[in-house]
């Protein structure tokens, strides 16, 4: 029995597993490199099918044969000239303009533009960006560096690359400041266009300093101390008040060949705090070096619970 074309009981395109997919692969709709097309001839002359080189180059059937056709046809497999509109700048301006990005990474498009010249456009110049993966993006905060903190570092972790078992005598600790507001840059929300100023997607912002706390802790291979809270600002003699003689040494003396480790902030490296620690092997830590510390990952992950208890 049929109806208006279509037999009955046939299933519909939506619920055909054979259904032509709403939205196909960018590379379908790009134009073949002069590689591609090479590849293409290349490939054919040796006596493969269509099929196969679709598979190869992950484009469509149709797409290589027009280009085999082309090739039987003309003797060339170049792409011919378009006939949309021509391109305003040449692509020796398109390399200049990413390469101005490259090299000041913070000028923006307008800076860019002025600088290349007066025939690109600044939305020119954006979408030249975009193109080439160089989108604006938040910088990541970290530590200046000189020539000799490189140095340093680099050779300190050199003569330390083969260690393995030898890091289970280490105790590594450090101090971290935990703010207890509403965020602390690590929430991200999600949001359509136009609701950047709903209430549930804004994210509270003291004007005045933000409260929190600072904490010390060390981590050993199997066990870690005492989570010690510190109410004031530190300075060396609360630090060995309260934090070297009741955590540190105890912690150190049940630890047999035990090696501690400390970064040499002015608390640390303080006469009393060192005469405090002179029964302790110490480990020789370069300067300005807190992301070698594996006790920096203890941090984040306390962090990150302190966000979901508000």
């Amino acid at each position: 029995m049929y109806k208006k074309g279509k037999k009955i009981g046939d299933s519909c395109t939506c619920c055909s597993p054979y259904k032509i997919p709403l939205r196909r692969q960018r590379s379908h709709y790009q134009q073949l490199t002069e590689f591609e097309r090479g590849c293409v001839v290349g490939i054919r002359e040796g006596g493969f099918s269509f099929r196969d080189i679709t598979e190869r180059l992950g484009r469509s059937v149709s797409t290589v044969h027009d280009c085999w056709q082309q090739w039987s046809r003309e003797g060339t497999a170049s792409r011919r000239p378009g006939s949309g509109r021509p391109r305003g700048i040449a692509e020796r301006e398109d390399r200049r303009v990413r390469r101005m990005a490259v090299v000041h990474r913070t000028a923006s498009a307008a800076e860019i533009r002025a600088t290349v010249g007066t025939t690109v456009t600044q939305r020119t110049a954006t979408n030249l960006l975009l193109q080439g993966q160089l989108r604006a993006r938040r910088p990541v905060a970290c530590i200046p560096l000189t020539p000799k903190h490189c140095r340093l570092r680099r050779e300190w972790c050199q003569a330390r690359a083969h260690w393995r078992a030898e890091w289970r005598s280490f105790v590594f600790s450090d101090e971290s400041r935990f703010f207890l507001g509403a965020s602390d840059d690590r929430v991200l929300v999600r949001r359509r266009t136009g609701e950047h100023l709903q209430p549930t997607c804004l994210r509270p912002r003291h004007t005045g300093p933000t409260p929190g706390v600072m904490a010390w802790g060390a981590i050993f291979y199997d066990s870690r101390s005492t989570f010690v809270v510190i109410l004031r600002t530190l300075t060396a003699n609360l630090y060995v008040s309260l934090v070297t003689q009741p955590v540190v040494l105890p912690f150190m003396n049940s630890i047999q060949e035990g090696i501690f480790q400390q970064d040499n902030a002015r608390p640390h490296s303080a006469v009393v705090t060192q005469h405090a620690l002179q029964s302790v092997d110490m480990l020789p830590w370069p300067a300005r070096s807190p992301d070698l510390s594996p006790i920096e990952h203890v941090w984040d992950i306390i962090g990150r619970q302190l966000q979901r208890h508000p």
